[in-house]
């Protein structure tokens, strides 16, 4: 079951009624493992048939949560081959030694995106505008992603322009 709750000035309050469907009683030590864009709280001590039910219950909302972003990209429509993001992957990434990166003032760790210009035979290189793309998904997210046939191209999208996909 799912609530909606604001964080105030005093910290966040939960609901009496979420926790007892929860089976968190008064009194009961929980565990809060924090993430980012995250929090789960656990009950402190749990049988093993417990602590499979939560396990086998997190991982259905992480489903949930990945299909929540799969219908937002919409699916694959066998964009032009030349277009889709996927096809850069073959191609490895831009990397620049730490000097050249200092004396250029783009911080450590800022992703690169190169530009070629064949009439001069240059190629420059910046730091890219974004923080996040296709790249950063561990492969078997980006796999999961691709068997179900989510647009990559709106994917990537998403996770360059850094929009909001979840909630309102």
């Amino acid at each position: 079951m799912k609530f909606i709750k604001e964080i105030t000035p005093k910290g966040l309050l939960f609901p009496v009624t979420a926790a007892r469907l929860a089976g968190l009683n008064a009194g009961e030590k929980v565990e809060y493992h924090t993430m980012k864009g995250a929090m789960v709280v656990l009950k402190g001590r749990m049988t093993a048939p417990e602590l499979l039910d939560a396990a086998h219950q997190l991982s259905s909302l992480s489903a949930q949560l990945l299909y929540c972003l799969s219908e937002v990209c919409g699916p694959c429509e066998d964009c032009d081959k030349d277009s889709c993001p996927y096809n850069d992957f073959e191609e490895e990434a831009v990397q620049v030694n730490e000097y050249l990166r200092e004396a250029a003032g783009i911080p450590d760790g800022a992703k690169l995106c190169a530009e070629v210009d064949e009439v001069s035979h240059t190629i420059t290189v910046q730091a890219a505008e974004h923080r996040c793309d296709l790249r950063d998904l561990p492969a078997n997210l980006l796999e999961t992603f691709m068997v179900v046939g989510t647009c990559l191209g709106k994917l990537e999208e998403h996770l360059i322009t850094e929009d909001t996909v979840y909630g309102s």
